[in-house]
């Protein structure tokens, strides 16, 4: 059994416009390649197809019956690409959703994932918190948020907000130890360093000295693999850590946690949202998309 031509559509489009250069401008491809195909349509089943001359176009009576036998077929299937079509549209549905298991994911972009699905009852949204990096596409996910979620050609980021990572510690620590002056001074600190889920390695952290960047390797008796542990340790007075600053909104403005060592931070850092596909998005996760972006202001 034969398959079906691959130069079917054309013909139907030639058909329907009569004319081989408006059926290219329909089909967005030139006339010669609409000419070609039709040609090898008519070698391969041994007919001819339409009655040509330099001024007009016109189908032979095989072609016709062509054209009838093929059209409510071909209709049906426009039919059914327009129904897929329109459920990208459709504002019901399920949006699976990669987030830090810090408190931007649990503190600040959760709140407007809640805000968001109030607006649209009909979302559902399955949220998995993970500090690794998360290969979104394998994994199936709409949409992640991140600093750095698997740079793949795939993805598409856009910018959600630009944040300080910088050095912080607990009064009550820095009353008992005094505050360090330089980087060289942390050495003789209980630094908080946090080991990658991706790598297992340690995070390193990324200062400057003067118009140099420098990588600094935190050591300290507490290592964890978890960033809103870090933050509780670090609250709780066990030493100075490297954080982003949204992790201490509260204990900034109570005055239970300070800044350290600000002339030593590195650049602030970008919190991206990733997704796979601009062109074909669901116009659920889209309008997600465009919600925490409008919105992210108002909880960092």
């Amino acid at each position: 059994m034969k398959s079906l031509p691959s130069q079917l559509p054309i013909f139907i489009q030639v058909a329907k416009h009569g004319s081989f250069a408006k059926a290219a401008r329909a089909l967005g491809i030139s006339a010669p390649a609409v000419s070609k195909a039709i040609t090898k349509l008519e070698q391969e089943w041994q007919v001819k197809l339409f009655f040509r001359s330099s001024h007009s176009l016109s189908l032979t009576q095989i072609g016709q019956q062509l054209v009838d036998e093929l059209s409510p077929s071909m209709a049906s299937i426009q039919s059914t690409i327009e129904q897929i079509s329109d459920k990208t549209k459709d504002t019901s549905g399920t949006i699976k959703i990669n987030l830090p298991a810090s408190s931007i994911g649990q503190e600040h972009i959760l709140p407007l994932i809640l805000e968001f699905m109030q607006r649209y009852p009909e979302i559902s949204c399955d949220l998995h918190f993970d500090d690794r990096n998360v290969d979104l596409i394998e994994h199936g996910f709409d949409l992640g948020i991140g600093t750095a979620i698997n740079q793949d050609s795939r993805l598409i980021a856009r910018p959600l907000i630009a944040q300080n990572i910088g050095i912080y510690a607990a009064s009550s620590y820095l009353d008992t130890y005094g505050t360090p002056n330089d980087i060289e001074a942390l050495a003789q600190h209980q630094c908080l360093p946090v080991r990658s889920l991706t790598t297992g390695r340690l995070h390193h952290w990324r200062l400057k000295e003067g118009n140099n960047a420098k990588l600094y390797e935190p050591k300290g008796k507490l290592i964890m693999n978890n960033f809103a542990a870090a933050q509780k340790a670090t609250v709780a007075g066990a030493g100075i850590a490297m954080l982003g600053s949204w992790m201490f909104k509260k204990e900034l403005q109570e005055g239970t946690i300070l800044p350290i060592l600000e002339g030593f931070w590195g650049e602030s850092i970008t919190i991206w949202v990733y997704y796979s596909s601009q062109k074909y998005l669901p116009n659920r996760v889209r309008l997600l998309i465009d919600y925490l972006v409008a919105n992210i202001q108002q909880v960092t």
